[in-house]
């Protein structure tokens, strides 16, 4: 029989044996219970009143409430669901794990391992250190009740959901808070920060309700993802008595809830966005939050401190400096008050240590910064077996990149593709580098790749690259790709990442690899790291990425004879494409960016006749329009990018102007110029400081 929990805590319990035996021992204590509110995680279910979800469905789900937590591990441990719906579990309620028994996992071939097997290896050549660990935390963790032939509880589930929803105190402060962010004076925009069930969107989406209902004209939600503000949404359309549970633009009162990605909140949109509450910011570059700034008055930044959808630690640590230079009466608000458990939950804890969601960064010592470095390549097996630096390495992966998720963890410990480098001052871990092994492929399933019939998985570099820049000799060639990167906050520009990718590229060789890459959302300041340690820029990607609002640049550094020569080939390839693409699939791509990457490029084919200086310096002195000219001061300004000699800040606007031909007033508006009367003179200028208005007719 079920028992109704008298305390909120909540408990894993878990059933290892056959799967069925396992399946069966479950539904037989649910006989007598309304199974409506039951999630049952796995590939099918084994009673037609439970609907199974998929695990990889997970996210569809976050926000809801459950009675009682299924999680069928024979279908896959999938880290990412296993980490997040536990948060849809009410206090009192139990997570049931399904599991092979315990003393067999090192022989279960999890299928969720398939996700991370680069071809052609498969699931079954995972290293299942991650399943080892897991089993060491579970067996002495105090959340957790294993079933055994003597040991058979009662299952618990939570009590049935109250029909009114109450907020407590901190929920109606945040409430409150968002409203004087709305109504009050401009440019104090609010930081909310939280662990998982906190209430933090629910606040926030019951404040954009009554803002609207009192006459607010409009409410922008941005977030990385429709289902991180399904949560949100809810709320605000129940507030407003609305039936719909959508994540879609909403009328309530006379005005407007809108959802939007990062990607659409470019700089030069048109339509104001109103009161902007950006939900998870821990899981949005930097760099797009920077934009937000600069274009909206009124604005909430919420971010889980501690969670699957990001770091906000890491958040606070990127983002702060650039929010008090711009607004620097801005405020924060902490959520500490569990709204769905008891505090100090026994499974919120568990969760926590088996996913590592609750790393934070240490403090280094001032006196350290002068110690000597070292650099030191790491095990799986190792990193394992030593909790607290596997928890100071995939800290600093979190603190470091706006999307690490538990599933990360498990590529990090099980995938044998991945290698691991560390760097250390004393005891101290402050850098991190983390790189995947690609191409090599064999003779057969190149051919299918380059002729676009196959995509094997774990090959990302060298399939785009054969199949998207006609580089198909890189498929044969052996790349370490490099994944992560991270350095300590407080070891940033004092030569770590440096020292990192040398040693790296010392091993590579000695491993008789080709070629090193990486792929990443480009911004300046990345795109010339990677330049000073040799990388060459080889593709870039024609979509602007949802969540980080930025093109995917593919860059390469040869390591030996052959390598060179095939980086430099991708290189000038990209470079004589990259003046065309500007102005088709890479329009949208920042004009600094433009001017940048086309540094060093062979302008052979764009040069200047003397006649054609003559016309650009009639141009330059005001005696012929530009409109008139624009072929020329196209060729003019792609030779002058190359040459290099002027800072690409100055010539972006130029850039966008005439080589991606966006309209006068968004590019005046982009780069703050006061009109078209500005943007002429700058040109005018460029070609007269660069020398083109020599032969200039008097």
């Amino acid at each position: 029989m079920v028992g109704i929990a008298t305390l909120a805590a909540r408990r894993l319990v878990l059933v290892t044996g056959e799967r069925e035996a396992c399946e069966r021992w479950v539904i037989r204590q649910l006989v007598a219970t309304d199974k409506s509110d039951v999630l049952w995680v796995a590939a099918s279910s084994p009673s037609s009143e439970i609907a199974a979800i998929r695990a990889e469905h997970a996210g569809r789900y976050l926000g809801g409430e459950c009675r009682l937590l299924v999680l069928n591990m024979y279908d896959g441990l999938h880290p990412d669901a296993f980490a997040a719906l536990p948060g849809t579990l009410r206090g009192g309620g139990d997570c049931v794990v399904l599991a092979p028994c315990l003393a067999d996992w090192a022989d279960f071939v999890d299928p969720d391992c398939e996700r991370f097997a680069c071809y052609p290896r498969t699931a079954r050549d995972m290293r299942g250190v991650f399943l080892d660990r897991l089993v060491r935390i579970w067996r002495t963790h105090r959340a957790v009740l294993t079933v055994t032939p003597d040991v058979k509880p009662a299952l618990c589930l939570a009590p049935p959901a109250a029909q009114d929803l109450a907020l407590n105190e901190e929920q109606e402060a945040a409430v409150a808070a968002v409203q004087r962010v709305a109504l009050g004076h401009a440019r104090r925009p609010l930081v909310i920060a939280a662990d998982r069930g906190r209430g933090k969107s629910t606040a926030l989406g019951i404040a954009a309700a009554r803002l609207l209902l009192a006459g607010l004209a409009r409410v922008t939600v941005v977030a990385a993802h429709r289902r991180a503000v399904a949560t949100l949404f809810a709320h605000s359309q129940r507030t407003a008595g609305l039936d719909s549970r959508q994540v879609a633009d909403t009328a309530i009162g006379d005005g407007w809830l809108c959802f939007r990605l990062p990607s659409d909140c470019a700089a030069d949109t048109e339509q104001p966005l109103g009161l902007v509450l950006v939900d998870e910011a821990a899981a949005i570059p930097v760099a797009v939050l920077t934009k937000l700034l600069q274009h909206n008055n009124r604005l909430v930044f919420a971010s889980t401190v501690h969670g699957y959808e990001g770091s906000g630690r890491g958040f606070e640590l990127r983002f702060r400096d650039r929010l008090t230079h711009s607004m620097p009466q801005w405020r924060e608000l902490r959520l500490r008050a569990p709204v769905r458990w008891a505090p100090s939950d026994p499974l919120e804890a568990l969760i926590n240590t088996a996913f590592l969601l609750d790393t934070d960064l240490a403090e280094l010592s001032a006196q350290d910064a002068g110690v000597d470095m070292a650099i030191e390549k790491l095990d799986a097996a190792s990193l394992a077996a030593d909790e607290p630096l596997l928890r100071e390495v995939f800290g600093l992966l979190v603190s470091a990149h706006y999307q690490t998720r538990p599933s990360d963890l498990r590529q990090l410990l099980d995938n044998p593709a991945v290698e691991l480098w560390v760097a250390r001052q004393d005891t101290a871990v402050v850098g991190v580098l983390m790189a995947l092994m690609e191409g090599e492929l064999d003779e057969a399933m190149a051919a299918r790749v380059a002729a676009g019939e196959r995509r094997p998985r774990g090959h990302l570099l060298p399939q785009s690259l054969a199949v998207h820049a006609g580089l198909e000799d890189i498929l044969r060639c052996r790349v370490l790709r490099v994944q992560r990167l991270a350095v300590h906050p407080q070891r940033r520009r004092q030569g770590v990442a440096t020292r990192l990718i040398t040693s790296v590229a010392d091993w590579a060789l000695s491993a008789h690899f080709d070629l090193l890459g990486c792929a990443y959302g480009v911004d300046p300041p990345l795109l010339q790291f990677w330049q000073s340690v040799g990388f060459l820029p080889a593709r870039c990607g024609i979509h602007v990425d949802s969540a980080s609002a930025l093109h995917s640049l593919l860059m390469l550094r040869g390591l030996n004879e052959r390598g060179a020569a095939l980086a430099t080939q991708a290189c000038r390839r990209f470079r004589i494409q990259l003046p065309w693409a500007l102005g088709g699939s890479l329009s949208t791509l920042d004009g600094a960016l433009g001017a940048r990457l086309l540094r060093e490029r062979d302008c052979a084919d764009v040069t200047l006749s003397v006649a054609d200086r003559r016309d650009l310096g009639r141009v330059a002195a005001g005696g012929r329009q530009p409109a008139t000219a624009e072929a020329l001061i196209w060729k003019a300004l792609v030779g002058v990018a190359a040459a290099g000699a002027v800072p690409p800040e100055s010539l972006a606007p130029l850039i966008a102007w005439q080589l991606q031909h966006r309209p006068v007033g968004r590019v005046c508006d982009s780069y703050a110029l006061r009109g078209r009367r500005d943007l002429e003179a700058a040109l005018r200028a460029l070609l007269q400081d660069v020398g083109l208005s020599q032969d200039a007719a008097s």
